[in-house]
């Protein structure tokens, strides 16, 4: 009886973990399917030149390597 039990139970625990795995999966397959259908903009480069820059936003540009991207 004891060994009935315990095998019930272990059968159960891999059906619980074997659907969540399948509900992760599912759900990265679908993200990575809106991320491919989507086009989206890597990085955006704001340009200017650095005396077109308030006064709040020289300490940025100083610290900036490029010299016109901040």
């Amino acid at each position: 009886m004891k060994h009935g039990i315990r095998l019930l139970a272990l059968g159960i625990a891999i059906g619980v973990n074997g659907a969540a795995l399948m509900a992760v999966n599912a759900s990265m397959v679908g993200g990575a399917e809106r991320e491919l259908a989507s086009p989206q903009v890597e990085r955006i480069v704001i340009v200017a030149k650095r005396e077109d820059l308030p006064a709040h936003q020289t300490m940025a540009s100083q610290n900036c390597p490029a010299p016109r991207a901040l």
